[in-house]
């Protein structure tokens, strides 16, 4: 594992990662991603998998963003405990429904109104991801005491 992570890194390859096009990786898996890269944990990157049910709020429901939800599971891989991870992912959903300006995590309060395929909708999903994942690293930076860069 690194011993400092980048957090404009992360935030580009979480945009980076939720791009439209043949190598898309959805919310859930392009915040996984985006973390697994920037901190090089002991476990197999295979674990972005974990997120694949997680887009269009999980399993296509409109209900969790699956930005979130992947952010709270990579904090659950990298603290290993419920005792650890439940006050940091409680940590985290309020910093993102305060971060999105619409106070819920729900993807089809969060997506109202816009077409699944329009530029407004992708870029806010884009954002979403960068805001889940920068908090994710920012916690996990704090609780696990690794160097955060700008």
């Amino acid at each position: 594992m690194r011993d400092q992570v980048s957090i404009s890194a992360i935030e580009s390859a979480a945009r980076h990662n939720n791009q439209p096009g043949p190598n898309h990786m959805n919310c859930g898996e392009s915040v996984i991603a985006a973390l697994w890269d920037a901190f090089e944990p002991d476990f197999p990157r295979a674990v972005v998998a974990a997120g694949a049910g997680m887009g269009a709020g999980i399993g296509g429901s409109g209900c969790i963003c699956g930005a979130l939800a992947g952010g709270v599971a990579f904090l659950g891989l990298m603290l290993e405990t419920k005792e650890r991870t439940k006050p940091v992912a409680a940590e985290l959903h309020d910093a993102f429904c305060a971060g999105t300006g619409r106070r819920t995590p729900c993807c089809r309060v969060l997506t109202r109104g816009m077409e699944w395929t329009s530029p407004e909708r992708i870029a806010q999903c884009q954002d979403h991801c960068a805001f889940a994942a920068t908090e994710a690293a920012r916690i996990l930076c704090r609780e696990l005491s690794i160097q955060l860069e700008a």
